[in-house]
């Protein structure tokens, strides 16, 4: 009975007013502000609760709580201090002020009930100090620019501090919207301004299912993943009235190449191999224009981090002098070998179908061109052990969700190795390193960017990945939705400023 009175209230609630009905591939994992660690659950939290900060679609800091922000180093601690908007309620009406905010830093961080997730990205926070009351000041051990990006996790929330097992139902928010309905099924965000529409989440997991439901207007605006093969097909068929929205995102695809092993330890090797893959035809062909060419892990959206280095195409011929030069040499069965070694390399990947065809491709044309490769496909539980552990020769990953620089540290530093970095593939190099070191340290922004840009400089040069591309973001929506700006992110905050005209 409940879920046939679910489904009715999800029914109706789609004929409502001012109603957008919006496809996603998966029900939220945990709505729950501590603890919504995947995409849908961030984003919707989003709508439902304000931060002090966010990203804006430059991938720069912007501010939504506070109007205004600076910062100083005094005695090696890094403090924020933050001036709040005067207009921001929570649901039931009372105004937000720094002392809100002072207590949701501690119902984060510290609260024993709760035991967020997310505790640790703010353990280095000494004190806050509350100066007024839209005034406030945290106070950090020290300096990190992951300070102010990790503000974008503190949603401001007020909880009863009588309750003893805090829970989702005891969550008042202060975003634009309000939990409505939820289950497995879809979500239901009630709008607190009359302008905005009803938000009606409907989980469809089906590409098929869902290009479907787009064509036959069962969906006003889809967010849900979809092949470039679907995506193609709905574009050629012009059935529908639909419109197409995309955008090149932060997110970043790469080969990427251990370090550790013969040949892959030398550079000129890990150069003839960058040459060797067709990056512009799979763009074309497999993922049907829908990236853009990586020369970095940086795309465009990145607006302080972004800029232009020259990208290796596929070119043969010269792999082929750059490899005969270095020593190597064709055997008898047209692979390429050194000083009587046998060049052979285990590219490990996961049972996915797209991922499998997309290795298959790049392997075949590293076979063809004197590269032998044996593919190592395997569960996806043991795939990403490996891969985290850094067990293999290539692989191909990705990098989504990072916001700023400070990831190349993560990424690539020396002293970032498994288990507890993402060194997966053991580059080391000290000058990288150093400039690394320098940018960590640096108050100033303009000479922090440019450490990290040289950093990013010698990762290019030595071939520390190979890149691959930048994914679009990609959302479809009948044509009488209007005035859409997607963020390169995959945020849903344009969803509170689009011009909706369906009827």
């Amino acid at each position: 009975m409940k879920v046939l009175l679910l489904i009715c209230f999800f029914w109706i609630s789609s004929s409502y007013g001012n109603t957008l009905r919006v496809a996603i591939s998966s029900s939220p994992n945990n709505l729950n502000p501590f603890f919504s660690t995947d995409a849908n659950s961030q984003n919707i939290n989003r709508l439902l609760h304000i931060s002090l900060t966010d990203f804006n679609q430059k991938m720069q800091f912007s501010c939504h709580l506070c109007l205004s922000y600076s910062e100083r180093i005094v005695k090696g601690k890094h403090h924020l201090r933050f001036k709040l908007r005067q207009d921001v309620t929570f649901w039931d009406g009372s105004p937000v002020s720094a002392e809100d905010v002072k207590r949701s830093w501690f119902h984060i961080s510290k609260n024993p009930k709760i035991k967020s997730v997310f505790r640790f990205s703010f353990e280095s926070i000494e004190k806050v100090i509350v100066h007024g009351r839209f005034d406030i000041e945290l106070i950090y051990k020290n300096f990190s620019l992951e300070n102010l990006s990790n503000l974008a996790l503190l949603k401001i929330v007020k909880i009863n501090e009588s309750i003893a097992d805090v829970s989702l139902k005891d969550i008042i928010g202060a975003g634009s919207y309000r939990l409505g309905a939820h289950s497995v099924l879809g979500v239901r965000l009630e709008p607190r301004q009359k302008e905005l529409p009803l938000l009606d989440f409907k989980v469809v997991k089906d590409e098929t299912t869902l290009a479907l439901k787009l064509i036959n207007g069962e969906i006003d605006l889809s967010i849900a993943n979809i092949s470039p093969r679907k995506l193609n097909w709905l574009k050629e068929s012009k059935k529908g009235g639909l419109a197409f929205w995309e955008t090149p995102s932060a997110t970043y695809r790469y080969i990427g190449i251990n370090h550790r092993h013969w040949p892959l330890s030398e550079l000129s090797f890990r150069k003839a191999l960058a040459l060797l893959i067709p990056r512009l035809d799979i763009i074309k062909y497999k993922l049907r224009d829908t990236g853009v060419l990586a020369n970095s892990l940086f795309s465009k959206a990145f607006a302080d981090m972004y800029q232009y280095y020259p990208i290796d195409t596929y070119d043969p011929e010269k792999a082929q002098l750059i490899l005969k030069s270095a020593g190597f040499s064709k055997n008898s069965a047209g692979y390429f070998q050194k000083e009587g070694k046998l060049v052979e390399l285990d590219w490990k990947v996961s049972s996915n179908k797209a991922s499998l065809e997309l290795v298959n491709t790049m392997v075949d044309f590293l076979k063809k061109n004197g590269v032998k490769v044996n593919i190592t496909t395997q569960e996806w539980g043991t795939f990403m052990r490996n891969f985290k552990q850094g067990n293999y020769d290539l692989v191909i990953g990705r990098w989504i969700g990072f916001t700023d620089a400070s990831m190349l540290k993560y990424v690539f530093h020396s002293k970032s190795l498994p288990p507890k970095g993402g060194n997966r593939g053991h580059f080391i190099n000290s000058e990288f390193d150093r400039f690394i070191d320098r940018a960590t340290s640096e108050v100033n922004s303009n000479r922090r960017i440019n450490y990290y840009k040289e950093a990013v400089k010698i990762a290019n040069k030595q071939y520390a990945y190979l890149h691959l591309w930048h994914p679009h973001i990609i959302w479809i929506t009948r044509n009488c939705i209007k005035n859409l700006t997607l963020e390169p992110n995959g945020s849903f905050y344009p969803l509170k400023k689009l011009k909706n005209d369906c009827k």
